[in-house]
This record gives C-alpha cells, structure tokens and sequence, in this order.
C-alpha cells in the first residue's frame, strides 16, 4: 500500500469503506441498500403520521357530536384506523426480517431482499390509503355542514346531471354487439339495465330528502337531517360518476368482443442496471378486428415492443419462447383471454370433429395425412403468428394439444426422451426462427439438453436491431371463397366450407 507522509493514501479510505459496507449487507447492491434504509425511514414516518392522522379524526368528531350521533360512518373510520395499523405492523415485521436477510450470504439473497422490500412498501401504502381516505371523510362530512347553501347546490346538480344523461347511443352500441354476439346478451342486457335504473333510484333518493333539504336551505336542519343529506350526496355523486363514466366503460366492454388477439413472446432480456437486475420482455401482439361480423370482413394489425416486468413474471414465461403467452376470441372479454402458454395460432383451429370454421379447415396432405389449412383471407394472420415460417398442423398435433390445454397445461409439442420439444424456449422451432433474439444471444438455450451447434450461443449472429418502438402493420381482409381451380382432397368426412357458412369456433 502506498503511502504520504507514513500515512495510507486518502483514496484508500473510500475505497475500505465501501467495501466494508458491501461486507455488512452481505453484498446487496449499494442501491438496493440504499431503497432499503429510505423505506425504512418512511415506515417510521408513517407510524407517526397515523397516529396524527387518528388524532384529527377524533377532534373532528368532538366539534360535532350532533351530526355524528346515530351514524354508522365514524365507528368505521375509527376501525379502518386499526386496520391500517396493523397493516403497518406486518411491513415492520418484513422489515426486520429484511434486515437480517441484508446480512447474509448466497445466490438468493437479493431475490429475498427484494422480495421483502416490496411487500413493506406496498403496505406500507396501503396503510397510508387506508388512514388518509378516514381523515377525508371526517372532513367532508364537516366541509358539507360548514357550507350549507353551497353543498345543496351540489346535491342539485348531480341531481340534474343524472336526469340528463343520455344513454341513447351506448344503447344502440349494445344493440348492435347482442347483435353480433348474441352469447353476450344476457350480460350486456344487464350491465344496460343497471345503468337505465339509476335515474329512478336516483328521483327515490332525491324525494325521500325533500324536507331535509327545505330545513338546510332555511338554516334549521338538525344534525341527523344534515347527515342524511351527506349520505345522499354520496349517493348522487355516485350515481352521477357512473353514468358519465359508462360510455367509455360498457362501450369499451362492446369494443372488445370485435377483436380476437395473441401476445406472442418474442425475445426476453436480462440485464444488469446501476447494480439492480433488469427483466425485460418483447411482445408481439397481433390483434384481428371484426369490422364486419355477418359478413367476416377483418383486419389484422401486428404490433411489437419491449416490456419491463417483474422477476417472477420474467421466470414465470421462461420456457414459452415464441408461444402465446395469452389467447382471446372474438366474442369474449379481454377478462376471459386464456393465459396458459400454447404454440401459436393453435387456438384458431377447429376441432376434427367441427370439421371446420371461418379460420379454415380439415383437409388430407398428399400422404393421406390429416392436416389444417388456412383460408386465403387469413394467411397474414397465419404468417404473423408463425413468424413467417408456417408449418402444417397434424391431427395428431392438434389432439395432443387440445389434451394439455383440457389439463390446463402449455403443450410443447410431441416428443420422445430424445427428442427436443418443438415449441417454446428449448424448442426446435423458436431456435430456428429467433436464433437472432437477445435470448438466444445471451445463451438463453444453455439450459436445454437439446441445444445444437445451429442455434449454439456461441456462433456469432447478427443482430436485428431490435428497439422499443412499436412496429404496427395493417391489413385488409374480404371474405372470399378458394380461388377457382385451387381444390384441396378431403377424406374422412372433413367436409370443406362452403360460402360463408363456417361454424362459430368453440
């Protein structure tokens, strides 16, 4: 070691330092350190601000005890106080464990840490979500009280603003979905009702607080007539919200059930940061939209980026390279998408015994073979979810999968013990056909036992350029038969579409 004037050198000492804190938290990155010591001191802050919190509640109860006696809303404030502490009790009990975990040593530990960490600050938040919405309350029922002409003014315009909502055109929008999907009626009809029913049930509540209203507005309410009018504000302002709010919601509820799509996973990376670990995922979502149902007039649109997501989301879809990692139908939610990894473009298929559907259908190869075939009209759609290599279906393959998919598990491909799977991270398919992803790259095929020398992560590829820009593309589509003179055999009892009448996939 050097040294001036018989002392070490002054960088040394920075140097000693850091590294005898790397040492003390057992080699947890100096930021992750540092989130750690920060949300500690927000914990304590939070503890007292609770309790300052509680404090003003209680105050604010004593300056009106009138208008809180006989309602139900200040017992349970002073409960959601309690359920808030003992939210903050369980991040501190993560938070010492925390503490002794920064201490250790092994591969796991910053998993844990991190674990950790995360699940102090979300209740640490929760907790302070919980508290400030009391603290609100109290304060709103006293604001209303304080103010009396100008809440009646309020009350009266919500009133208004519920009786002049117009549901003309979100009811056609309805219409025109029960229309296309008639499955969806029963549900759709009744999220329309809810809506259509708000008016009335708003005129009860408005008639019911006539004579409270007359007394505020002349100065003489009592305390029970002043909380009863709070508590149908909050009724009004309710009821008004949703009806402005229901447009966008129940229509965007119709929107969905014209689109069927598929988040392909296209590349995952992962990566180092400021000493933090980063997980990335590239999605590629092709989305087929029905502009025409009774017809069968579609688009396609495709579109690509990079996501960050979390670790455990990150190793959840490790293995589902090029699958689609999430599957909705036209005629459904985004709520019900199938989110069990499969190989793409499997769920567009029909059964044998089915025959076919507006995708394609069953035919024979010239080996007498079982095979599936597209129509015309959805080959981009085909190509998009293949990666532009498209390999025939089997019957056997599609039997095989419809079983792991009954069984609630991702189908891979058949395979024998010596044999590599064909789909996701490991499959013969996703090496062949993203050989130039970051995954492979960075030697995501190390794992499997069927890695090749033809997707080795050792063989200098170049790369694409990949960026995190969304790359969308749009296509037309027209319902159209085969071209003329292009016939396929049928054997079996497939029987090939005819016009438009293909079977509704089930």
């Amino acid at each position: 070691m050097k040294r001036l004037n018989g002392a070490p050198s002054l960088f040394v000492f920075p140097l000693l330092a850091t590294l005898l804190l790397i040492s003390c938290a057992g080699g947890l990155p100096p930021s992750l350190q540092r989130e750690i010591g920060d949300e500690n001191a927000r914990l304590i802050t939070a503890e007292q601000d609770l309790q300052h919190s509680q404090d003003r509640v209680k105050q604010d109860l004593a300056q009106a005890p009138d208008l809180f006696n006989g309602a139900p809303e200040p017992a349970q404030w002073i409960a959601n106080f309690d359920v808030a502490r003992a939210k903050l009790a369980s991040a501190k009990v993560d938070s010492q464990q925390l503490e002794r975990v920064r201490h250790e040593r092994g591969r796991d530990v910053e998993t844990r840490a991190r674990r950790l960490l995360s699940e102090e600050r979300a209740l640490r938040e929760a907790a302070q979500t919980t508290w400030k919405a009391q603290e609100a309350a109290a304060g709103k029922w006293l604001a209303f009280r304080r103010d009396l002409p100008t809440s009646l003014e309020g009350m009266d315009r919500e009133y208004q603003e519920i009786h002049t909502a117009d549901l003309t055109q979100l009811s056609k929008t309805v219409a025109q979905a029960e229309k296309d999907w008639p499955a969806k009626s029963s549900d759709l009809d009744s999220r329309l009702a809810t809506l259509r029913a708000i008016p009335q049930k708003a005129q009860t509540e408005w008639d019911a607080t006539a004579a409270a209203r007359q007394e505020a507005a002349a100065g003489k309410a009592s305390g029970a007539q002043v909380a009863t009018l709070i508590e149908t504000n909050d009724v009004l302002s309710q009821q008004a919200n949703t009806l402005v709010a229901a447009p966008a919601e129940l229509g965007g509820l119709c929107a969905q059930l014209y689109d069927t799509w598929d988040k392909i996973l296209t590349d995952l990376d992962e990566s180092r940061f400021a000493g933090d670990s980063l997980y990335r995922e590239r999605i590629k979502t092709v989305r087929t939209h029905f502009t025409d149902v009774a017809a069968k007039k579609t688009e396609t649109h495709s579109e690509e980026h990079w996501t960050t997501v979390s670790e455990a989301s990150f190793q959840a879809v490790q293995n589902d390279m090029g699958m689609a990692i999430a599957h909705k139908d036209a005629g459904q939610f985004d709520s019900e998408a199938q989110t069990v990894p499969q190989p793409p473009g499997y769920s567009y298929i029909a059964s044998p015994a089915q025959g076919s559907n507006q995708y394609g259908y069953w035919t024979h190869d010239s080996g007498g073979q079982s095979v599936w075939a597209w129509l015309p009209e959805y080959l981009i759609l085909r190509e998009l979810l293949w990666n532009h290599d498209y390999h025939p279906v089997m019957v056997g393959d599609y039997g095989a999968y419809r079983m792991a998919q009954r069984s609630g598990a991702s189908y891979y491909g058949q395979q024998t013990p010596n044999s590599p799977p064909t789909y996701g991270s490991h499959g013969t398919f996703t090496q062949t056909h993203y050989a130039n992803s970051r995954y492979v790259q960075s030697g995501g095929f190390k794992g499997s036992a069927y890695a090749s020398s033809g997707s080795s992560p050792g063989v200098a590829r170049s790369s694409p350029g990949f960026d995190n820009s969304a790359a969308g593309k749009r296509f037309g589509r027209q319902p159209g038969s085969l071209p003329a003179g292009q016939r396929f055999g049928r054997q079996g009892g497939f029987h090939a579409p005819s016009g438009r009448g293909f079977g509704r996939r089930r």
